[in-house]
């Protein structure tokens, strides 16, 4: 017999299960398929695997000049597309490829409207859900803005500015946590959540921070001990928290057996941060958290980011000295990049704050 041998095939297993993709362009031929390797083998040697291989191989990829392909692809050359957090990045390519699965890619720049944009959002809403209709917003705003910028293909105008959102977030979403909730959570977490919950809560890291968060972090530069000193990924921005006991205290139970101070449940690091969340759902799922708090089935790892700063507000500290502490520079918070050596005060004289109020 004999043996299918096609180019550009990535083949992994998990779980048990094995998947197949397009390693050129990311397209998956194969998911969650049960059996051996050489049940996969046969399956690939069939006819409905071949022609969705032919299908997506053979693909003709969209270079147009001044067309919406030419454009993402002149987006993703720039600097504001390389400082996207991986997550941001992950879910601007679904869009991408949305569009181009209703053959959209191939459109003269010339041609598109604010109307355009609308009636693409609304497609967006009906195909998948209203977040993704946002999220087709956002990323087609973001690289019409850079096109406008550079003047690409003689671009002038942004036709997504001005165009209304769908989706909005709920008023309790990434809710405060009561502190009953977090005193149970913490009693059950598993240990590889523990870490991860504790830097969310007693120094208001984001999630994307938390997973790729390592040892050489924390350094010994304040006079009242431990500090975390970590670049933003959302934003590029400096944060200095000096860590607070308790977190010291759970971090003195972590084994530096890895880079990242965050491991999930083998000891090996988050691969992303969406594991680390699927981690952190999981446990949320899993029959004693159900039983323990009936309540908190909406609990989020960024709601312990609002219970940081919420607790800080109510002890007195500004919104901008909260957005120092988290990171946060929107203009809403009155947030303004700062200086290192600010922000290393403020950091020690927050911890000094908070020793007052015991």
């Amino acid at each position: 017999m004999t043996k299918v041998r096609l180019k550009g095939l990535s083949i992994y297993q998990r779980r048990g299960k094995w998947f197949v993709y397009y390693r050129p362009n990311g397209k998956p031929l194969v998911k969650s398929f049960e059996g051996s390797r050489a049940d996969l083998d046969k399956h690939i040697g069939t006819p409905a695997f071949l022609k969705l291989y032919g299908d997506i191989a053979d693909k003709p990829k969209v270079k147009g000049y001044g067309t919406l392909g030419g454009l993402f692809d002149f987006y993703k050359t720039k600097d504001r597309w390389k400082r996207l957090a991986p997550r941001t990045r992950a879910d601007y390519q679904k869009v991408i490829d949305w569009l181009d699965g209703h053959r959209q890619l191939n459109t003269p720049l010339v041609t598109i409207t604010p109307a355009d944009m609308a009636k693409t959002r609304d497609k967006a809403a009906e195909d998948r859900y209203p977040k993704f209709s946002n999220d087709a917003l956002a990323f087609l705003s973001a690289a019409f803005s850079v096109g406008v910028e550079y003047g690409y293909a003689n671009l002038t105008v942004n036709p997504v500015l001005k165009i209304r959102r769908l989706h909005k977030n709920s008023k309790t979403a990434n809710r405060r946590w009561t502190d009953d909730e977090w005193s149970k959570v913490w009693q059950i977490a598993p240990a590889h959540l523990r870490p991860v919950l504790a830097l969310a809560r007693w120094a208001g890291l984001r999630g994307q921070d938390i997973a790729s968060l390592r040892w050489d972090n924390i350094t010994e530069n304040s006079d009242l001990g431990q500090r975390i000193e970590y670049t933003a990924q959302k934003n590029d921005m400096l944060v200095y928290v000096d860590i607070w006991q308790e977190l010291e205290t759970a971090l003195a139970q972590e084994t530096k057996t890895t880079l990242t101070i965050c491991k999930n449940s083998k000891g090996r690091p988050y691969p992303s941060e969406n594991a680390m969340r699927k981690a952190w759902q999981d446990f949320k799922q899993s029959p004693i958290f159900d039983k323990l708090i009936p309540t908190g089935k909406d609990l989020t790892l960024h709601g312990l980011r609002v219970t940081f700063a919420s607790e800080l507000r109510e002890r007195g500290h500004s919104p901008t000295e909260i957005a120092d502490m988290i990171g946060d520079r929107t203009s809403r918070m009155g947030k303004h990049y700062s200086r290192g050596a600010d922000l290393g005060r403020l950091s020690r004289d927050v911890k000094l704050r908070r020793m007052e109020w015991k």
